[in-house]
């Protein structure tokens, strides 16, 4: 059997499409910081407005030693992000002289209330981002993004005009090609080919029992990774709202681009982030994490070099985040 490769085709991005509307952010309140919340976080709540989707209650945890820090780094936690993650991450970017948001959603960001549309819930992080960039304009900021975090941060990059100076994203994104992953029959495997590392084939499709049941419901199509013929409508469905489809922005010369993917192929995570890391048209890198202790677990994998991936993003971050 035939394997799709992963590939680069130059691309400058003069044919993007206008970015879309971002939403609005309100009632900014200070609380008490939830658990895995770095210790001297400061909290605030706030309202995430967007078109097409309902509102939903965001709150972001800000962490800094004394003085000016030299950058702002924004962790984003995998899945629906309801929970503020890489607390491990933040002790790093501190002793980089960082300064650093936790951020989650107080319900899963992808269920949009109204019509599900992955590219619409985008909206929310992508606002969220947003605002936090211009909150400290005069700094450079750096996101570091997991899984379901990490296709909110590339649909933010591809369609809603956010532009970070650094990107870490950690197996994902996982919505690049929603098609591929829902369609049955099922899709060839994908031949991934990393920038640090040997290559290996991976799966497209969402077959693990709870993201198969997710993707149903996010995308508002009950077919999706099941065992009926795909119709033609749901196929021009599914790729309307993927990350890579027609109008996405995929040139970013003001940002380096990292993903960091597990080489054990137990999910679609790494064939997902391959699909959209191949058709970037500007620098980035992909490094293959070998003996990660789960599906996505790349923090204590190690890099072809022998790093652990919490020492090595770490250290690729603190390399790059500058203007």
């Amino acid at each position: 059997m035939k394997l799709l490769f992963a590939f680069l085709f130059v691309w400058a991005g003069t044919c993007a499409a206008q970015p879309l509307p971002l939403g609005t952010i309100s009632n900014p309140t200070n609380v008490a910081c939830a658990l895995g919340t770095y210790p001297r976080a400061v909290c605030t709540n706030v309202t995430v407005s967007c078109p097409n989707v309902a509102d939903i209650q965001a709150t972001y945890g800000y962490s800094t030693l004394k003085g000016t820090p030299k950058g702002i780094v924004v962790f984003v936690n995998g899945s629906q992000d309801t929970n503020p993650g890489g607390i491990t991450y933040m002790e790093g970017y501190l002793a980089y002289e960082f300064a650093g948001y936790q951020v989650w959603f107080q319900t899963g960001w992808e269920a949009t209330g109204e019509t599900p549309n992955l590219m619409n819930a985008a909206c929310r992080l992508a606002t969220l981002l947003s605002y936090l960039q211009q909150e400290s304009p005069t700094l450079p900021l750096g996101v570091q993004a997991g899984s379901g975090g990490a296709g909110a941060v590339a649909y933010a990059m591809a369609w809603y005009g956010f532009v970070p100076q650094v990107v870490e994203l950690t197996s994902g994104p996982v919505f690049s090609d929603i098609e591929l992953g829902c369609e049955f029959p099922r899709p060839l495997p994908l031949m991934i080919v990393p920038t640090d590392g040997a290559a290996w084939t991976d799966g497209l499709t969402y077959d693990q029992r709870d993201t198969q049941q997710n993707m149903q419901a996010w995308t508002g199509d009950p077919t999706c990774a099941g065992k009926v013929k795909t119709s033609g409508s749901s196929d021009a469905a599914w790729k309307a709202m993927s990350i890579v489809s027609a109008g996405a922005q995929n040139y970013f010369p003001a940002t380096a681009i990292s993903g960091w993917v597990c080489n054990n192929a137990e999910n679609n995570s790494a064939a997902q982030a391959a699909t959209w890391f191949a058709q970037l048209a500007s620098p980035w890198s992909l490094t293959a994490m070998t003996d990660c202790a789960g599906t996505e677990d790349v923090d204590k994998a190690t890099t072809p070099q022998g790093i652990t991936g919490q020492v090595a993003i770490t250290a690729d971050m603190e390399l790059n985040l500058h203007f």
